[in-house]
């Protein structure tokens, strides 16, 4: 039999975890989507040195599991001077081992835009960073929304294992709460019902906004009766 008064007296505390928990994701996807960005852009680059060096960094933190990767932030940064709480370390870990599928996400997004977009912008005198930022960039975000609301739901998932590192998210607080009261069935359900109910939330307002942008974009597009008007020649007929 459930349980239920263990839902009134450890609810607040499991929620303290959900609350620090939300912070740390917030925190990292800010973070790590400007980072991909850049190592997206760095990895397109002509320079070499800096195309080594995103490349570099995308395929050591994809083709590394993320538990190792915790360990590594906060076992070895003191050692080089920094000394940072399990939280600080939790979050750029988080933000570093997202860029890495972010910076793939936005690269797939970039090339999947007619290369005729770049070239047309040059031909009218944009430089390759006005093209990007005025012209390519728009129309990749309607192509990448989708893959992106899914890894910002994976980092939400994968937040569970700084619990490793003694932070006290919701993994953590709700191991806490079975240590307390020797109830895992109770304190488990709570704890995978804040995990669906935030990925659940985010997952819905993405797919709203992305059929919010498709209808835009539809808007945008002239009509097929308009465009049978012109002929060959480009005059309108």
């Amino acid at each position: 039999m459930l349980e239920y008064q263990i839902f009134f007296d450890y609810g607040p505390m499991i929620l303290l975890g959900f609350w620090l928990t939300l912070k740390i994701v917030v925190c990292a996807i800010a973070l790590g989507i400007p980072l991909g960005l850049f190592l997206a852009l760095g990895r397109r680059s002509n320079f070499i040195i800096v195309s080594f060096f995103s490349t570099s960094f995308i395929e050591v933190f994809r083709n590394t599991p993320f538990i190792i990767q915790v360990f590594l932030f906060y076992y070895v940064l003191p050692f080089y001077g920094f000394r940072l709480s399990a939280e600080y370390v939790g979050i750029l870990a988080l933000a570093a081992f997202g860029s890495a599928y972010f910076a793939e996400i936005i690269r797939a997004g970039i090339d999947a835009v007619p290369k005729g977009q770049l070239e047309s912008a040059r031909a009218i005198g944009m430089t390759d960073w006005q093209a990007m930022k005025n012209i390519i960039l728009p129309q990749t975000l309607s192509i990448i929304l989708p893959p992106l609301t899914n890894q910002t739901l994976t980092l939400i998932k994968e937040s569970a294992i700084l619990s490793t590192i003694t932070v006290h998210e919701l993994t953590m607080t709700g191991l806490m709460v079975q240590g307390e009261t020797f109830r895992p069935f109770e304190v488990f359900i709570m704890v995978a019902l804040l995990y669906w109910a935030l990925n659940e939330t985010i997952a819905t307002i993405m797919r709203k906004f992305e059929k919010k942008l498709s209808k835009n974009k539809k808007q945008i597009l002239p009509s097929k009766s308009l465009t049978n008007n012109f002929g060959k020649d480009g005059f309108l007929r």
